[in-house]
């Protein structure tokens, strides 16, 4: 599972031109009601970065849950990264930090079983770095949007997740939201899941 995550994410590695700091994506992964590490229905919106937005749209009436699970490395050394939250999670939210699992860390396992533990397992040390952020919902009538945004910009949020490199100083953001999608949105999914359909039943 973590082959699959790192060649979803292979073409995201860089070494960032427009920072002094280079930043990489060495893992992302989406876990939509256990489907993961890439479900349908997710749209990629990422810099050479890595950074930006991720976003899902799930549909069906019922209780549905999503996570997001980002591993960055900043800078030459990946083990001299700070975790910590910001704020309070509002209802449905769940969170993680910690290292990704490589030596010792549960996140990737928790993210795989979709329960994250609201919980920073490497506070106050220096490691490598991971985050998963989760939203749990119910959808009575259409569907709900949830995006997960990456960013160097110090987010408006209520609750967000950051990352510091401590040898340069660079924070990357953390945060998520949901919402109902626009109408044409949802129909475009509908056009585009019927499509797909059609042609299963050609064949």
């Amino acid at each position: 599972m973590k082959q699959a995550l790192i060649a979803a994410a292979a073409s995201l590695l860089f070494a960032s031109s427009a920072n002094a700091v280079s930043i990489s994506l060495f893992e992302v992964g989406v876990n939509k009601d256990g489907d993961q590490p890439t479900p349908a229905n997710v749209k990629y919106s990422l810099d050479d970065s890595g950074l930006g937005s991720v976003s899902v749209i799930v549909k069906g009436k019922g209780e549905h849950f999503v996570l997001g699970y980002f591993d960055y490395e900043i800078g030459d050394l990946f083990f001299d990264e700070l975790g910590a939250a910001n704020g309070a999670p509002g209802a449905g939210e769940s969170w993680e930090i910690d290292e990704p699992g490589f030596t010792f860390g549960n996140i990737f396992l928790n993210f795989q079983g979709g329960a994250l533990d609201n919980t920073n397992g490497i506070e106050g040390v220096l490691e490598d770095v991971a985050m998963a952020l989760g939203r749990t919902f119910n959808v009575v009538y259409g569907g709900i949007e949830v995006t997960f945004f990456t960013s160097l910009q110090r987010p408006d949020a209520p609750f967000f997740l950051s990352q510091t490199d401590d040898e340069t100083g660079e924070t990357i953001y953390f945060w998520s939201s949901q919402r109902v999608p626009e109408p044409g949105s949802l129909a475009l999914l509908g056009l585009g899941l019927a499509m797909l359909g059609a042609a299963r039943r050609r064949r």
